[in-house]
């Protein structure tokens, strides 16, 4: 039996009583891109929806600040038995919802069986189907031809209450990655009563949408604003602030103009408003910066006759200066990344960067050493949506990089979005970008699946059986050390080979006014300090 125990931590409020002095208006004012179309877990999708679920809804864990692991919220503790395939998550008996009723296993068992219920079509049934005994079979019922046995079939997956306090979960198959589908907004619990009386609009009110986060919705106008307070029954420690008001502004340029007027807090700097915010001597000064867990890469078909040698691919690769592109494309609103797993995440390896990394010098000679010339390389394509300025400007980046490093004259190859699609789907392209991979949970699960050789995504059509041994193997292995061992094993061999050259990682900028403090940004925030909201008070001003 492997057993792990998640301690009860608790995120301290700041220490105000000897400290600086707050702002009479507790009220923290935070940007949103469009108004939430739901706020039920297992419906919502979007960062703007999740970006006030997080503090209103509270699944069984949460990430750590540096996001390489979890830590208690919902669930005190829980253990993993029987070779990994079996999670007892024993809930915290102080943990009510708003409306003073306890939070019980059988709400988890619920909200988790809603969640694969194909009748909902949950945009995360994938992750929970996938993961949970019996799950897959569930979800591929259809909602019609199965009605009569949709019901039945929800009784069969591995979720079980096994009292009010503790739910247990049987998974099809060791999964290490369980642990995050456990600290999605989308896990938290929903009740059942609340459904059953109010239907498919339980979520639609403040009146009616009983949550167990550290605040509940009180208001909510339509294409304006949502307000959330302090949901008085919370276990954790009492939020400084009284209220966090979501401002529903879907125009960047008026997003800025509210800020720079002093009607909002908190708001996310568009790609096209960083040049103006880097130049201007007071915004500037106001930007936090968080790196997202997004990478961007292009792709070589490594059955192009020209890129079928890993060398000429890895020089190719070396002839690229990151620290350029995300300055000239990002507008700094990027790193440059050499490796696979960004930072930000547990796997994240700059000493892997070498294999990879910029160097003119060393580029030609890799090429030298392939025994290819730049003449040869030269009138390869690079195949990219034309309709995207993102993909025009790292497709000449590109371009004139392996131009003036290298020596090789790549033809451009502009095409709108369905003709790459296809070229992509059926390989018939030298070069494509930028692609890229955003994670969908911070777990080296969700990344390295997508070079094995039968993935979907694997567009530069790379076969490696080592390294697709080694994620088979460390999808399932439950000892952590020899787990990371296996993928890190597998990150060199995908560097070494080089199907695709890695570019960047993003990087988000928010405008927070100097007066909001206790911000604990993470790599996941949807706004910075959102999955730590007690930390943060209004600093008087």
């Amino acid at each position: 039996m492997l057993a792990i125990t998640v301690l009860a931590t608790s995120c301290t409020s700041a220490n105000l009583a000897q400290g600086p002095r707050l702002a009479k208006s507790q009220t923290l004012r935070v940007a949103i891109d469009d108004q939430p179309q739901s706020l039920d877990p297992g419906q919502v999708q979007y960062a703007f929806e999740r970006s006030v679920l997080r503090v209103i809804a509270e699944p069984l864990l949460r990430p750590t600040p540096d996001t390489t692991g979890v830590t208690s919220a919902a669930a005190l503790s829980y253990e993993v038995t029987n070779n990994g395939t079996v999670y007892v998550f024993h809930l915290r008996k102080d943990a009510q919802y708003w409306d003073g009723q306890p939070v019980k296993a059988q709400d988890f068992v619920f909200a988790w069986r809603r969640l694969i219920d194909p009748r909902l079509a949950s945009p995360e049934a994938t992750f929970f189907a996938s993961a949970i005994a019996n799950g897959d079979t569930v979800a591929i019922l259809d909602p019609q031809r199965d009605a009569g046995t949709i019901d039945g079939a929800l009784q069969s997956l591995g979720l079980k209450a096994l009292d009010d306090s503790t739910f247990q979960v049987t998974l099809s198959r060791p999964d290490p990655a369980f642990i995050w589908l456990a600290a999605m907004p989308a896990g938290a619990p929903i009740r059942q009563d609340i459904v059953t009386q109010y239907g498919d609009k339980w979520s639609t009110s403040p009146g009616t949408l009983v949550s167990n986060g550290p605040f509940k919705l009180s208001k909510q106008v339509a294409n304006e604003e949502l307000t959330v307070v302090p949901n008085p029954h919370y276990w954790g420690p009492k939020p400084t602030l009284t209220s966090i008001e979501f401002d529903i502004i879907n125009d960047g340029a008026a997003a800025l103009a509210k800020y720079e007027s002093g009607d909002i807090d908190v708001m996310t700097v568009q790609p096209a408003q960083a040049e103006t915010v880097a130049a201007d001597r007071s915004l500037s000064k106001n930007v936090v910066r968080s790196p997202a867990l997004t990478v961007y890469w292009i792709a070589f078909r490594v059955t192009s006759p020209r890129l079928s040698n890993p060398r000429v691919r890895q020089a190719l690769a070396e002839a690229i200066d990151r620290s350029g592109f995300v300055n000239k494309v990002f507008q700094g609103q990027g790193r440059p990344l050499e490796t696979f797993i960004p930072q930000g995440m547990r796997g994240y390896a700059p000493e892997l960067a070498p294999s990879q990394k910029f160097d003119a010098s060393k580029a030609r000679a890799t090429l030298a050493a392939a025994g290819v010339s730049a003449a040869q390389l030269s009138g390869l394509k690079f195949s990219y949506d034309k309709s995207l300025d993102f993909a025009k400007l790292t497709a000449q980046y590109v371009h004139d990089q392996l131009k003036t490093n290298l020596g090789a004259d790549i033809a451009l190859d502009p095409l709108d979005r369905v003709a790459l699609g296809a070229k992509l789907e059926n390989g018939s392209f030298d070069i494509a970008g930028p692609l890229g991979w955003n994670a969908d949970y911070p777990d080296p699960a969700d990344w390295f699946q997508i070079f094995t050789t039968t993935n979907s995504y694997n567009y530069s059509l790379y076969q490696n059986s080592r390294y697709d041994s080694l994620v088979a193997v460390a999808a399932t292995d439950i000892q952590a050390s020899r787990r990371d061992a296996e993928y890190s094993q597998a990150q060199r061999l995908l560097l070494s080979d080089s199907p695709v050259a890695f570019l960047a990682q993003s990087v988000r900028w928010y405008l927070v006014e100097p007066y909001v403090k206790g911000l604990t940004a993470t790599s996941v925030d949807e706004w910075p300090g959102q999955l730590f909201p007690d930390r943060i008070y209004v600093a008087g001003h």
